[in-house]
């Protein structure tokens, strides 16, 4: 097998030509052929091993296929990953393809990959002018020349139908999200945030003195591909903002039938500053429980930090794998199929609790809870179990 022709470009400057990205199966491959040649454990590892990362391998289609990843910003074996939204997931449909040209919103995703479908989420959305409640009509076109993807952040530049320009950018803990958008100065800006979609009796209020959104949403779609039904299943959300609102509002409550989405959205004044920061705490177990876990994990308005903190979490488990004799591009294959090993299993614990109900199992190397389930039934959870047996992390 040819591995530079598989060589994806840098991730720093997407190139919207790219349509050569190998599958998740045959990164698995890749590895295992590479290790056996260029594993060198004696020799020093390479510092930053986080900036051979390339998130966008797998995530768009090829020759050799689709491979349904995602370029997700989560720590590993995060109970919660951060991803932009191009698409509205479901069974075998991702919310990223690299193919796509516009997000509709950034997503707190528990779905693994293509073959399983997602629980719990919450999605928000920067919008300026009024309140778009559709992914269609709040849809912002993007190239990939303004995108950025690493294990510890995203970031994208994208533009609304009247060319005004939203910055979003995203980095993340074990269980939380940390978001924060620039908008244009004086524009009437808002933040989206969508409990759950039509169809599904979601939850969701804020509190304008405690600059806050909560609420959960019931949403299992993997409930279909085995027994537990588990009817009062519900991801717990609390999403906190660092300035006060302009104003707020919830919609699609007052609809018995579930024929719109829930939400709520919060607006503010971009004068004096045109940035919003906003961090966001999940949970399997309640909304004080999601509040306590963002407390534990992000307790201070500090962007910058939390995204170190969270790059040197990667290059922890990065950086004691150590590849020679390979090219630039083989090395981005070798760690980038490394970070997708290290998505899952999931931490399923929440300092000392988890809810009760799901299937549990014992992680590797780990002192934290992980649920496996979601990949149980894949033959991919087999070569990442095998990856992860093999390598020292």
């Amino acid at each position: 097998m040819n591995l530079l022709s598989q060589t994806p470009p840098n991730q720093n400057t997407p190139q919207t030509t790219q349509r050569h990205l190998p599958s998740s199966s045959t990164l698995a491959f890749l590895l295992a052929a590479i290790l056996l040649f260029w594993l060198a454990p004696s020799v020093p590892a390479r510092a930053d091993s986080a900036a051979w990362v390339n998130p966008f391998i797998g995530s768009g289609s090829g020759p050799i296929g689709y491979g349904g990843t995602m370029p997700f910003v989560a720590a590993p074996f995060g109970m919660t990953d951060w991803t932009a939204q191009t698409r509205q997931n479901k069974l075998s449909v991702v919310s990223y393809k690299y193919e796509d040209t516009t997000v509709s919103g950034f997503i707190g995703t528990h779905q693994p990959a293509i073959w399983m479908g997602d629980y719990g989420y919450v999605t928000l959305m920067p919008e300026v002018g009024g309140l778009k409640i559709t992914p269609e009509s709040r849809m912002l076109s993007f190239t990939h020349s303004d995108e950025i993807a690493h294990p510890d952040y995203y970031s994208v530049w994208m533009t609304a139908a009247d060319g005004q320009k939203i910055r979003a950018e995203m980095t993340a803990t074990m269980r939380c999200g940390y978001l924060r958008f620039t908008f244009p100065a004086g524009s009437d800006a808002g933040v989206l945030v969508e409990a759950s979609r039509p169809g599904t009796p979601g939850s969701i209020s804020y509190d304008a003195a405690a600059q806050e959104i909560t609420g959960y949403n019931p949403e299992r779609v993997d409930r279909d591909l085995g027994p537990f039904k588990l009817p009062n299943f519900k991801g717990y959300f609390v999403v906190q903002f660092h300035r006060a609102f302009r104003n707020a509002e919830t919609y699609g409550l007052d609809q018995p039938e579930q024929q719109s989405a829930r939400g709520a959205i919060a607006r503010f004044d971009t004068k004096q500053s045109p940035i919003v920061e906003v961090r966001i705490g999940t949970s399997f177990l309640s909304i004080d429980q999601a509040r306590a876990n963002l407390q534990h994990e992000i307790p201070d308005w500090n962007f910058n930090a939390v995204r170190a903190k969270l790059r040197a979490t990667w290059n922890d488990k990065l950086d004691r794998v150590s590849v020679e004799g390979a090219s630039d591009g083989q090395r981005r294959i070798v760690y980038t199929a490394i970070y997708h090993a290290l998505l899952y299993p999931r931490v399923f614990s929440e300092y000392g609790q988890y809810p009760l109900g799901r299937p549990m199992t014992l992680g590797l190397n780990t002192a934290h809870i992980h649920s496996s389930f979601p990949l149980r039934i894949q033959q991919p959870f087999k070569k990442q179990s095998d990856i992860r047996t093999v390598l020292p992390i």
